[in-house]
């Protein structure tokens, strides 16, 4: 079940991020991120009282940015991408987002896929992006009626 982030959720996110990236944002800045600022929406997927995946949003007029996504090493493979991203992209419609944004290690062919199948397109590349090693793809979802003038 995806449900909006609490503060009781971050420690389990915070293990989450460190566990599947080797890294985390902190509790501070996703404490933070989730109480006191309204561009941010954070939720968490829930399975049998057990976090198995998160994402941050944020949403600034008519634009969005996914910020952070994972779903837990064991749960991996199972269709809970394809959820999140249905999830995800039925948010930002029903939040009237015309354009997101996103970062996606270049490596990450499956997530590279996934997002594409969604109509992401790359645009440019991030240069060391990840941990000043890694180059990252900057993917781009435009929704076709979007008057991107504004």
């Amino acid at each position: 079940m995806i449900r909006k982030m609490t503060p009781e959720d971050i420690e389990t996110v915070v293990q989450l991020e460190e566990e599947v990236f080797g890294h985390s944002l902190g509790y501070d800045m996703i404490y933070n991120e989730i109480t006191n600022h309204g561009f941010a929406h954070y939720f968490v997927d829930e399975e049998h009282d057990e976090i198995i995946g998160y994402v941050g949003l944020w949403i600034n007029d008519n634009i969005g940015q996914i910020v952070n996504f994972l779903v837990k090493p064991t749960h991996q493979n199972k269709g809970l991408g394809k959820k999140w991203i249905t999830f995800i992209m039925d948010y930002f419609k029903q939040n009237n987002v015309d354009i997101v944004s996103l970062e996606v290690r270049e490596t990450n062919e499956r997530a590279i896929h996934l997002y594409e199948s969604y109509g992401f397109k790359k645009s440019y590349k991030r240069l060391k992006y990840y941990d000043n090693k890694e180059d990252a793809h900057v993917l781009i979802w435009r929704n076709n009626d979007a008057d991107i003038s504004r």
